[in-house]
């Protein structure tokens, strides 16, 4: 069985060139054997980096946190890495789901942009464990607002899961639970680790420069399938606006539609000839 920690981000200002706002919902993927021995070195890498007992590590932390005053760069970057690398040594795997706000929804049942890429995220959380012959459950980090929104988000995607969509009849899915679940309780450094690779991920889509670094250590667990990560491990919507994304960003040279496939990047699209990024100097925000 697999155990999927899933986070979401926001970035309402992105740095490419012809951006709207973009939302996410990202997680990890790691097997029920290898959950708690991960948890655990997780816990020791923030032991050693002087995080308080029981403080969590984020992508982007808050003023006031200790993170935000205590883990500067560069061993921010370095703490990142060293957590990603003992995923990867464990067999994480990750998958991230981004849409453009001002876009029409992917799913024309989908009630909001958060609904939209949950439900992206679901059906590749689906393939992924069929692909993988196993069952899974998925854990989600409860959204922003109160417990009635959180209800309603955990209804949306259980009958999203029960249901299935246009493009996924649900098989392998055991269960969704947010985040004050046994399994959410139990793994608090996973459901972090999935802060870090969701928050990383978009951040690099929307074009920062703080992010590729991370993502480079990031890159090699995102989920494939044959030579593709475009649509797998790494979802943009909507892929005629931003396929050609999974040239630059993750090296992709074919952008498959079903059975059929186009070269990237292709000069239909745009992105074509770069990857839209804006000046350095432009781009030059406060890291978070």
């Amino acid at each position: 069985m697999q155990l999927i920690f899933g986070d979401d981000s926001w970035q309402m200002t992105p740095w490419r060139r012809g951006m709207g706002p973009l939302v996410a919902i990202g997680g990890v993927h790691v097997a029920d054997t290898a959950a708690c021995q991960l948890e655990q070195e997780l816990d020791q890498l923030c032991s050693d980096a002087g995080f308080p007992l029981g403080e969590e590590f984020k992508w982007s932390p808050r003023d006031g946190m200790w993170m935000w005053a205590n883990l500067r760069s560069p061993e921010r970057e370095r703490f990142f890495q060293g957590a990603l690398t003992v995923a990867g040594l464990h067999g994480a795997t990750a998958t991230i789901v981004v849409a453009d706000t001002r876009c029409r929804h992917a799913n024309k049942t989908s009630t909001s942009c958060e609904h939209d890429v949950t439900t992206l995220f679901l059906e590749r959380a689906e393939n992924a464990l069929r692909a993988a012959g196993t069952t899974g459950v998925v854990v989600i980090d409860r959204p922003g607002g109160n417990r009635a929104t959180g209800r309603r988000f955990l209804a949306a995607c259980v009958n999203t899961v029960t249901r299935g969509t246009a493009y996924m009849v649900p098989q392998h899915i055991t269960g969704v639970q947010l985040a004050d679940s046994a399994y959410a309780r139990a793994y608090p450094r996973l459901l972090q680790l999935a802060d870090v690779v969701t928050g990383c991920v978009l951040a690099h889509v929307a074009g920062s420069i703080w992010a590729p670094q991370t993502f480079e250590v990031i890159r090699p667990l995102l989920r494939s399938d044959g030579r593709r990560i475009g649509g797998v491990g790494l979802k943009v919507h909507p892929d005629l606006k931003y396929a050609n994304l999974y040239h630059w960003l993750v090296g992709d040279d074919t952008w498959w539609k079903g059975t059929s496939g186009w070269n990237l990047p292709h000069p239909g699209l745009p992105y074509f000839r770069d990857s839209g990024e804006v000046s350095r100097l432009q781009a030059q925000r406060p890291a978070g």
